[in-house]
């Protein structure tokens, strides 16, 4: 059995193939602009704006695929050029669609299986970028048409967090817009990266084997 991280190189990727050195698992992660390093893992450059290289993807017996890869570039619909929309869309939807569609029709899947798609607070609220708003919101749908169209072998969950510690989203960020985030957070608190990611990696485990179809927001209580 594997764990396959798509998206390694972002900042919750690279926590999930950290914390995933401690399993037992095969650890496959991808990348692609930005190189990692681990002496576990099967690390695979992957640019997900290439269909064919999506498709020339293929992972074998892999219990657990995290879909963790997102690109949020920051603009109002209005400013956008039709380029980055597509960009965007490449990188947040389509290159889960095609990732999907090859690793079901290639068997890719072990005999129990679990996907866990990554999305945003911002699928649940909106997000003044609509373009990754409505990217992240169609996350929801994958999970829930796999839930309830394929084999009981195959599950599928959706985690929406908030803004996360310490995440680059986080770095990018002013003093103020922390204080902001954490002030109209109910707990008085951001989600640390690597509390997500444990978390993240433990939803394969037998306790939670009913658990499908679920989105799961992790943004503590700001968006209800």
């Amino acid at each position: 059995m594997s764990i396959c991280i798509i998206g390694a190189s972002s900042s919750l990727g690279k926590e999930l193939l950290r914390q995933s050195q401690f399993r037992d698992e095969r650890v496959i992660a991808t990348y692609n602009s930005t190189s990692i390093k681990d002496p576990k893992a099967e690390l695979v450059k992957l640019d997900l704006g290439n269909s064919s290289e999506i498709n020339n993807f293929q992972p074998h017996d892999v219990s657990h695929l995290i879909i963790s890869q997102g690109l949020l570039l920051g603009e109002t619909i209005g400013k956008y050029n039709e380029a980055d929309i597509d960009h965007a869309v490449d990188i947040n939807l389509k290159s889960t669609l095609h990732l999907l569609n090859n690793m079901i029709r290639n068997k890719s899947f072990s005999d129990s299986s679990l996907i866990t798609f990554v999305s945003s607070i911002a699928a649940i609220r909106g997000s003044y970028d609509l373009v990754y708003s409505a990217s992240k919101s169609a996350l929801i749908g994958c999970a829930k048409s796999i839930a309830i169209n394929s084999n009981p072998n195959l599950r599928a969950n959706v985690i929406c967090p908030g803004l996360l510690d310490q995440s680059s989203m986080f770095d990018s960020m002013s003093s103020s817009d922390h204080q902001r985030h954490t002030e109209q957070t109910p707990t008085g608190q951001l989600t640390k990266i690597e509390d997500l990611a444990e978390f993240i990696l433990m939803l394969d485990q037998p306790i939670f084997k009913n658990l499908n179809g679920a989105v799961i927001n992790w943004d503590g209580g700001r968006y209800l």
